[in-house]
């Protein structure tokens, strides 16, 4: 329970450095400063924003760097939610953010979907996956062997 709990608070903080970074570094036209604004968060939003005014940066935290925290903080959540769960069914559910999230990247480079192809946001979508298929690497074997006995 303590490993569940853990890892949901990692995927909250993941999260919120993510949209720390939106709000404070980037254009004010994204949907999250709608999001702010109808909370009434604005004001203090923009407070922060001239505080952080004369930091700089580098464009690959500004903008490739809160999609991977936002698909790391998807994968720490799913799998504290589905820490029981060890079947091929969670890691279909945990996967579903990442192959979109690396899907719609290389649709983007083909020009079939909407969006400018980069290869620093692609890089971001697999790191976090692969860091989860890492660590968890165990687990998804005995799911997939256990699976596979059962067919048998």
């Amino acid at each position: 329970m303590k490993s569940s709990t853990a890892k949901i608070c990692l995927g909250f903080v993941l999260l919120a450095i993510g949209c720390g970074i939106y709000l404070l570094f980037r254009s004010k036209t994204l949907y999250i400063y709608v999001w702010c604004k109808s909370l009434g968060l604005s004001g203090y939003i923009d407070i922060l924003r001239l505080a952080v005014l004369h930091w700089s940066l580098p464009n690959f935290v500004k903008y490739s760097l809160p999609d991977g925290l936002y698909c790391a903080a998807y994968l720490c959540i799913m799998d504290a939610i589905w820490h029981e769960d060890n079947t091929w069914k969670k890691y279909l559910v945990i996967s579903v953010v990442p192959i979109i999230s690396i899907g719609s990247e290389l649709l983007q480079y083909f020009g079939i979907v909407r969006g400018t192809f980069d290869m620093a946001d692609l890089a971001c979508y697999l790191i976090s996956p692969l860091l989860f298929l890492m660590i968890d690497y165990k687990k998804i074997v005995f799911c997939f062997d256990n699976y596979k006995s059962k067919e048998l």
